[in-house]
């Protein structure tokens, strides 16, 4: 019995041994983990903070820089897994006296309860909290120091003010005259060109000058030509259509001379001019071109085979064709040449050519784009 009695108590004092052993072993881990996190953290890394632990009860001493290193330095103690207590030991460091007013410090909690463990994301969250809270106090004091800085500021201008000597009244300028600084309203701007009608009344002389040719052996009836102005279009001593607009003539009738009298007509007219995108109708009078006209006694003269040869040579082309036609009609004997063909009418391109208008031309324009 009293061996089983003695066999017990060395297995309870083995195992009171062993557990105070592994106690010291983990109150030593605690310590350890808690200052590697102390001195990872911004906040807490230069204070100068003792850590002991002691079953699991950490006691913090030390000084730290503000309030925001000494909760810091509580939080990484009570979030760290195995610690049951934190006792907060730790001495806020004086600030320097830079202002007559000493911003409040908020105390720090004594107590809090300890969590066996923090999940990882909720001890971020804590730390981006106590982050922006340091954040707003460090402002906050800014302000305050700012605040205080001008006010400083203030009473030295005031003092030198006061130590400044009295100024004689009759020597101090006299002040400025107010004047009316006001600048005079813009004026308005200029209104805009209003478009202008010119009216050239019927009689008006149209000098063109061609660039299509019209030859009476090819144009018909209804055939339209290309021409432009060679004088401009005056109106008021204003230059209204300037020299070089388009213009369109229109062969209204074409004459050709019969076999033995008769001569070759093209007569022409103005139909339309174009300016500035826009197409005016023109009536005009009638420009006529003639050719050269048959003899009316051509087929009578028959007699002599000279005679005969020389009025088909007048015939084909005037003094020069006389001759010839006459060396052809004596070497022809009695030959007679009927079927002479007509002379033929031809204008060539840059012919300048004058019309007068029939009826009035009113043009649209803009005074702004056209000179004196």
């Amino acid at each position: 019995m009293r061996k089983s009695r003695r066999v017990v108590l060395v297995s309870v004092a083995a195992l009171a041994l062993a557990t105070g052993c592994a106690k010291k072993n983990n109150d030593a881990q605690l310590a350890t983990n808690i200052k590697a996190q102390m001195f990872s953290d911004p906040q807490t890394r230069d204070a100068g903070l003792q850590v002991a632990v002691k079953n699991g009860v950490v006691t913090l001493t030390g000084t730290v820089p503000d309030n925001g290193a000494r909760y810091e330095a509580y939080k990484l103690a009570t979030t760290t897994p195995g610690v049951t207590k934190v006792n907060d030991q730790m001495v806020v460091q004086a600030p320097e006296q830079t202002a007559q007013v000493t911003p409040p410090v908020t105390p720090a909690p004594q107590e809090m309860p300890a969590h066996a463990s923090v999940p990882a994301r909720d001890r971020a969250r804590e730390r981006r909290k106590a982050e922006a809270a340091r954040r707003a106090r460090l402002a906050e004091e800014q302000k305050r120091r700012d605040a205080v800085r001008r006010e400083q500021q203030k009473q030295s201008h005031a003092a030198l003010r006061e130590m400044a000597p009295p100024q004689d009244a009759a020597q101090a300028p006299a002040p400025a005259p107010a004047t009316d600084v006001t600048p005079p309203p813009p004026s308005p701007p200029p209104p805009p060109p209003q478009p202008v009608t010119a009216i050239f009344p019927a009689g008006t002389t149209v000098e063109i000058q061609t660039v299509d040719p019209v030859d009476s052996s090819v144009n018909h009836e209804g055939d339209e030509f290309q021409a432009t102005l060679a004088q401009p279009l005056t109106w008021n001593g204003r230059v209204v259509v300037p020299a070089g607009t388009d213009i369109y003539l229109r062969l209204v009738s074409a004459t050709r001379a019969g076999h033995y009298k008769g001569r070759t007509e093209l007569n022409l007219q103005l139909v339309r001019l174009e300016f500035q995108g826009t197409q005016y109708p023109l009536v005009s009078t009638t420009y006529t071109v003639a050719g050269g006209s048959r003899g009316k006694n051509t087929a009578e003269k028959v007699g002599g085979v000279a005679a005969l040869g020389a009025i088909i040579g007048a015939i084909a082309g005037g003094g020069k064709g006389a001759a010839i036609g006459a060396g052809v009609g004596a070497a022809g004997g009695g030959v007679y040449q009927g079927e002479t063909k007509a002379k033929k009418v031809r204008i060539a391109p840059e012919t300048k050519l004058d019309f007068k208008l029939d009826q009035p031309l009113n043009v649209t324009y803009m005074p702004a784009h056209h000179s004196r």
